[in-house]
């Protein structure tokens, strides 16, 4: 049978030959190339595919790990703030507005700063469940249930609790839970950030991608965090994802089974925070461009059949079809206009596009570096890090901390006063960062230093060292005053160096950080532009020191309450232990300089400053004293005064205000049925607070108001118009003729038909 094929091919003129070799040559390269590279370009097409969905995924990461830090961020703000603390402490009502004021305001600052929406409610659980909220009513809040819900979370001690939108019926927000105080185990208030799944996606950006992909996102629970479906948001992933078909669904890509459909799942664990990334994408959308591809490949060979000749010349061209179409689906417009001949080396250009915005997103993320380091000194001069904890964030930070022994060094600003007025304000972080900077070099030569700025004029050093001896003690002292002359040279303030006593771990420095501020405070008995070491201070200084900070700062705490007369003895009795330690003047002032500024301090927390409450210069009043009996004497019988007047008329304006805006909200709604309780809600205010507010300020009860502003309006419309009294009664706020009738005639002691009868004629 063989032999006679051949035999038959044999006998065929030389030009079907040639057609038939020529078909061949032309048909089986096109078609061995053609299928090859509808294999590889499906191939292709699978990595491509994998490798934006690994790196869609890592970039969800990145946004929610962002998104989630700053509302933890946001939420630690507002916790550990000193204003919400006290309102939480002292509770509601009217003889802590001060606090219920400060902590608003607090809380308006700290959002309007903050990159992420959110609402902000606060359980007072230690005052019958009072809650305050910046959006939400008293008769919402209760409808949340949120102290149940957190309940329900089962709260570890002081952990904040994170519960994902749709979790339990009726909560459609992200609720982030967190103590107040911070320490308190949830036992005195309760701060809840609400954040509605529309600000997460806005900020996290679009949840569907291509080939109709869509991404889901799920916590250490398996609960749905956020998805483009809100109805999966709170449920548990099983419920979404039922069944493997093949491979591991636990980690990497593989196929599931949903709703009768395949999906090719990718999976990513987060190592900041356990949460689950899932991105599901349609089988069948996959294979649809590998499928177009194999039929375009078999459309061309059959062409090839009729008309081998002219796809002979052009079959090279005809055979890259394919990865042109690749590249215009992936390579943006933009790109596209530069050619079409050379598909790879767009989509080569494009991954090299993606690799530079991947390099400038890590150059982005290193800039932070710096302020994830001042966090990290911050939570520990608190107390805050365990030595795991410190651990963790000192490698993040890109911190080595080395040295069997730590410790801590603060360089202060003699003169603070001074300083403030000498730098303003924007030029005062330059200084600070050179100031740091100088520092750091200066004592380069131990193991390990890293500085930071708790506050204005103020630089901490943090230095390890392998040994705590006399050597290594004098070696510090050294390098301090040679800190000390070069700050005299390059800048034009002097300061002041304490060095506390070594420490055996980083997670106790807040204890080395107080002693070297209470050592400071000898510069005011010894003189300033020194270097103070512990072991070098005299127990006498320190503890005359540490006595007369404790009476300052019972001194301001005194006058900012109104107590004249506590204020009064305790700064006698400072004024007799200064005279008794027969210091000199300089020292005196300086002493009473920091009182000043503490004092300062604290007045501006509440919206004003010292020479606002005093109406003069108090530093230059206080250098124009001559002896500690005159300075005493102005304290008190002027300063002292002054501020407790200022900050009574501060408190007084306020109400005078709030009032005003309630009258106002009241002649506005007469229509509807107002109740204090509901103006109360309007303000966030309690009712029993506007209730004596309005009282004290009006001279009159709030429903006696209401009730005059209906009456008289009443009046004014049956006098001088024709409206019917059915439309009066409406217009005011009754629901029926009657019940106006009997409250018209009760205020003015007639009926409203009479009293129109009577008014027209009066006037003819």
């Amino acid at each position: 049978m063989r032999n006679r094929t051949i035999g038959r091919f044999a006998k065929l003129p030389f030009r079907r030959k040639l057609l038939l070799y020529s078909l061949l040559l032309s048909i089986m390269p096109v078609l061995t190339v053609g299928l090859l590279s509808s294999y590889i370009a499906t191939r292709s097409i699978q990595q491509e595919v994998d490798q934006n969905h690994l790196y869609m995924l890592n970039q969800m990461q990145v946004q929610l790990n962002q998104f989630m830090k700053s509302i933890h961020t946001n939420s630690i703000f507002i916790a550990t703030n000193i204003s919400v603390e006290k309102s939480v402490r002292e509770g509601p009502g009217i003889e802590n507005l001060t606090a219920m004021l400060d902590m608003n305001e607090t809380i308006r600052r700290i959002r309007s700063t903050s990159p992420v929406d959110f609402n902000v409610s606060l359980l007072y659980k230690k005052y019958n469940g009072f809650a305050y909220s910046n959006k939400f009513s008293a008769q919402e809040l209760a409808g949340m249930r949120l102290l149940t819900i957190l309940e329900k979370m089962n709260p570890v001690e002081n952990e904040a609790v994170v519960v994902p939108p749709g979790t339990f019926d009726d909560q459609p927000d992200l609720l982030l839970f967190r103590p107040v105080p911070i320490g308190s185990a949830y036992t005195d208030g309760v701060l809840v950030l609400h954040v509605s799944p529309n600000d997460i996606l806005r900020f996290v950006g679009s949840m569907e991608h291509s080939y109709g992909t869509r991404v889901m996102v799920a916590d250490e629970q398996n609960r749905i965090v956020i998805s483009s479906n809100y109805s999966e948001m709170g449920k548990p992933l099983q419920t979404i994802i039922q069944q493997a078909k093949d491979g591991n669904p636990e980690e990497g890509p593989g196929n599931l089974t949903i709703g009768g459909q395949e999906y090719k799942v990718y999976r990513e664990k987060s190592s900041a925070n356990n949460w689950t990334y899932i991105a599901l994408t349609s089988v069948k959308e996959l294979t649809a461009q590998s499928d177009r591809i194999r039929l375009t490949t078999w459309i061309v060979v059959c062409v090839l059949v009729g008309l081998w000749t002219l796809l002979a010349t052009f079959g090279s061209r005809r055979m890259y079809v394919p990865i042109q179409r690749l590249s215009e689906r992936l390579v943006p417009r933009q790109r596209q206009e530069r050619g079409r001949g050379d598909g790879l080396a767009d989509i080569g250009a494009y991954v090299e596009q993606l690799a530079d915005t991947n390099r400038q997103l890590h150059n982005r993320l290193n800039e932070q570096f710096p302020y994830l380091r001042q966090g990290v000194f911050q939570h520990l001069l608190r107390g805050e890090l365990t030595e795991r904890e410190l651990n963790i964030a000192a490698e993040h930070a890109g911190m080595a901390l080395q040295g069997e022994y730590v410790y801590v060094c603060v360089a202060e600003a003699d003169d603070i006063p001074v300083f403030d007025s000498t730098y303003r304000e924007k030029d005062r972080s330059l200084i600070h960062y050179a100031l740091l900077k100088m520092l750091e070099e200066t004592f380069h030569g131990v193991p390990f230093c890293a500085g930071f700025t708790p506050k204005t004029g103020q630089v901490v050093l943090l230095i390890g060292m392998n040994a705590a001896d006399e050597e290594a003690a004098a070696s510090l002292k050294r390098m301090a005053d040679d800190a000390r002359r070069h700050v005299r040279e390059y800048f034009r303030f002097a300061i002041s160096v304490a060095i506390g006593s070594p420490l055996r771990s980083f997670t106790a420095i807040g204890k080395g950080y107080e002693e070297a501020v209470a050592l400071l405070g000898h510069r005011f008995i010894l003189g300033e532009d020194r270097t103070i070491a512990a072991d070098q201070a005299d127990e006498g200084l320190m503890r005359l020191s540490r006595e007369t900070g404790e009476t300052q700062k019972m001194i301001v705490h005194h006058v900012l309450h109104g107590n004249m007369d506590d204020s009064r003895g305790l700064l006698e009795q400072l004024v007799q232990e200064l005279r008794f330690a027969q210091i000199t003047p300089e020292t005196a002032r300086g002493l009473f300089s920091y009182m000043l500024g503490e004092l300062d301090y604290m007045l501006q927390q509440t919206g004003c400053d010292i020479r606002q409450a005093a109406g003069i210069d108090v530093y230059r009043k206080l250098h124009g004293l001559r002896s500690l009996p005159e300075l005493e004497k102005w304290l008190t019988d002027e300063l002292f005064p002054a501020i407790k007047a200022h900050l009574a008329a501060e408190s007084v304006s306020k109400q005078t205000k709030t009032i005003r805006e309630v009258m106002s909200y009241v002649r506005h709604h007469l229509d509807e049925d107002m109740t204090l309780q509901k103006a109360a809600d309007h303000f966030s205010l309690s009712v029993s607070y506007l209730s004596k507010l309005f009282k004290d300020e009006a001279g009159l009860n709030f429903s006696e108001y209401v009730l005059g502003l209906r009456m008289n309006k009443a009046k004014e419309w049956l006098e001088h118009t024709d409206m019917p009294i059915k439309d009066i009664a409406d217009k005011i706020g009754y629901a029926s003729v009657q019940n106006f009738n009997r409250v018209f005639k009760q205020w003015s002691g007639v009926p409203p038909g009479e009293f129109r009868k009577e008014k027209r004629q009066a006037s003819g």
